[in-house]
């Protein structure tokens, strides 16, 4: 039995496959642009009160290096953990941490700062509002803003601490 390559099906499949691949570029390059998160360009505002009921937005960080990391419990306590030294031997150079938790209650964030005994701002995002202003899909997710509230780095995923402050210490 003979199979036709070349035939209407394969020309129909082709022309499938070509759709499909420009609709998810379409979407994937959209999301980043429509959520105002691209590299080189200013973040969605944050604010509200961190977990310790201090008053925290993106623009009382002006002049420092931020690093915005967005987390969930489950995934991402020990980055946040493996940060908190970096950050203390840095704060008085300028560098500011701003860990936004996805999803997870606020006793489960207090509960993570005290085992971790984190000290940076924390803020709670129960209902993924910022988290979905910044277009996040995935955890842990970092940007890093240089001290004119630019963002110059975006990390998705997991990043050892050397290779994030090496990055980081480009803007310090």
């Amino acid at each position: 039995m003979q199979r036709i390559v070349n035939g209407p099906n394969s020309v129909r499949l082709k022309c499938c496959m070509a759709i499909l691949l420009m609709a998810a570029l379409v979407f994937s390059s959209g999301c980043d642009e429509r959520q105002g998160v691209q590299v080189g360009g200013t973040p969605p505002g944050i604010s509200g009160n961190d977990i310790r009921g201090e008053y925290v937005t993106l623009g009382l960080f002006k002049g420092n290096v931020v690093v915005l990391y967005f987390w969930t419990n489950s995934c991402c306590a020990d980055g946040l953990k493996e940060l908190e030294p970096y950050f203390s031997q840095n704060r008085q150079k300028g560098l500011t941490v701003l860990a936004v938790n996805e999803g997870d209650t606020k006793e489960t964030v207090e509960s993570c700062v005290k085992k971790n005994g984190l000290t940076f701002s924390l803020q709670t995002d129960e209902h993924a509002m910022t988290a979905h202003q910044y277009g996040i899909i995935g955890f842990p997710t970092i940007f890093i803003l240089d001290r004119s509230g630019i963002i110059r780095e975006k990390v998705l995923g997991h990043i050892p601490i050397a290779k994030l402050e090496k990055l980081v210490s480009r803007y310090l």
